[in-house]
């Protein structure tokens, strides 16, 4: 923010309670009169829009906002980015541009927010929304034979999603560029899963239509191979989860309180099987730490839920219970 901080920071304040609201009309004639007072489009989104939704996120983990009260807001600033992207047409000799979650990525509102920013720049754009599973992602990419897949992944958790919604794309024959936190800082693990490209801010995927020269098969041969252990084990994933579930529950009674906690570990162990990156797992129980520490141990402290998935997994999978015991011997330095 520049010499307006003030009055983005008010727009900022006020779209925030109306979102909490859920008054979808407030947030809507907030924004269209900030635009009417001549604040470009590509700032409504990206520079008044993400901060708030960066906001509810971080007061969430911290215990300020229920779940229920993240998802009324998040949800009411769908809606309008929905209603504000319909207000422009779409040429119909425009490039058209696919925009999808990775598969298993549920934050859906960056990729909406980047098919109305693109159809501001003159773009066509289709916005899938959240965790489209990879297989359907392929069949409707060959049916529809967009010029660009884009994909957007939030959560580090969502890498091996991210790989095969990748694969998919150019399965189909269409390049992919990628953005989103996940893909670290630099994008660093974007060339590693075999994408085309990434951005580090989605309000420059325009410009990267507008220039690059992608090479799909380059970019697929570039990929990293996951852990060999890795497909054998997620396809084990629900014997696993039942069973590391039971064990924090003290039994089968009671073990779907611990479920929900139990995938995020195994999605987290995943994730850092795909990378090759023991960090991702470290991050995910450094992050569960925290969120235990803020919600007053309500729950399962994090060194026990990564050994009740470590129990729970084969013995012969011994790269992913090091991993895991990677993980708890950091915790607990």
């Amino acid at each position: 923010m520049t010499s307006g901080d003030s009055t983005l920071t008010g727009i900022q304040l006020a779209v925030t309670s109306a979102a909490l609201d859920g008054d979808t009309s407030a947030v809507y004639h907030l924004l269209t009169e900030a635009l009417g007072e001549g604040m470009p489009f590509e700032s409504v989104l990206f520079d008044v829009i993400a901060p708030v939704q960066r906001g509810l996120g971080e007061r969430w983990v911290s215990g300020d906002y229920l779940i229920s009260e993240e998802h009324v807001a998040t949800n009411t600033i769908d809606a309008v980015v929905s209603l504000l992207g319909g207000s422009f047409e779409q040429p119909e000799d425009a490039p058209r541009i696919v925009i999808s979650c990775v598969e298993g990525e549920v934050h859906s509102l960056p990729g909406r927010m980047l098919a109305a920013h693109l159809l501001s720049e003159g773009f066509r754009t289709v916005h899938l929304g959240a965790s489209l599973p990879a297989s359907d992602l392929q069949q409707f990419l060959v049916e529809d034979s967009p010029d660009v897949l884009v994909l957007t992944c939030t959560m580090t958790s969502h890498l091996p999603g991210a790989r095969r919604s990748i694969e998919a794309g150019h399965a189909a024959g269409v390049p992919v560029a990628v953005g989103g936190p996940a893909f670290g800082g630099q994008g660093e693990r974007a060339e590693r899963l075999g994408a085309d490209a990434w951005v580090a801010r989605l309000r420059d995927v325009a410009e990267l239509l507008r220039s690059w020269s992608p090479d799909p098969s380059a970019a697929a041969a570039r990929a990293l191979q996951p852990s060999s252990d890795l497909a054998a084990l997620q396809a084990s994933r629900p014997v696993v989860i039942a069973n590391a579930a039971a064990l924090l529950a003290g039994g089968p009674h009671g073990s779907a309180n611990h479920q929900e906690v139990v995938d995020l570990a195994f999605d987290a162990l995943a994730a850092a099987m795909t990378m090759n990156e023991n960090q991702l797992l470290f991050d995910f129980a450094n992050w569960m730490a925290s969120y235990d520490e803020a919600q007053q141990g309500s729950g399962p402290a994090a060194p026990r839920i990564l050994s009740a998935l470590a129990q729970a997994i084969d013995e012969s999978y011994a790269d992913a219970r090091g991993r895991i015991a990677a993980a708890i011997d950091q915790l607990t330095d």
